[in-house]
């Protein structure tokens, strides 16, 4: 009767390993894909995270731009309609009236 290399059991036909040293071996290489596998959805987790953080700040950002544009944008149109409006009422008239246009 032949005896396992790694605990002395005894082995079934010619094989160098008892069955119990073979399942205990499967169960460490499935345990060891298990925690692979849960490593890469933890930084998986992890950089969608990042990621997600990232593109927040930056939607942030670019919004804030927006809003400071368009303020200026906004202040340029009133400073404009002023000037406009100075133009349209008094100068314009005058000139015409200067002119000889009624």
């Amino acid at each position: 009767m032949q005896r396992c290399n790694d605990c002395a059991h005894d082995v079934m036909d010619n094989d160098s390993i008892c069955m119990a040293c073979r399942m205990a071996e499967w169960q460490d290489q499935q345990e060891q894909t298990r925690q692979a596998r849960e490593k890469a959805y933890a930084l998986e987790s992890h950089r969608t995270a990042y990621l997600s953080r990232n593109r927040a700040v930056r939607d942030s950002i670019r919004a804030g731009v927006i809003c400071a544009v368009s303020v200026l944008l906004l202040l340029a149109m009133i400073a404009a309609a002023k000037d406009a409006l100075r133009y349209e009422l008094e100068t314009k008239p005058a000139m015409l009236k200067a002119q000889g246009v009624k």
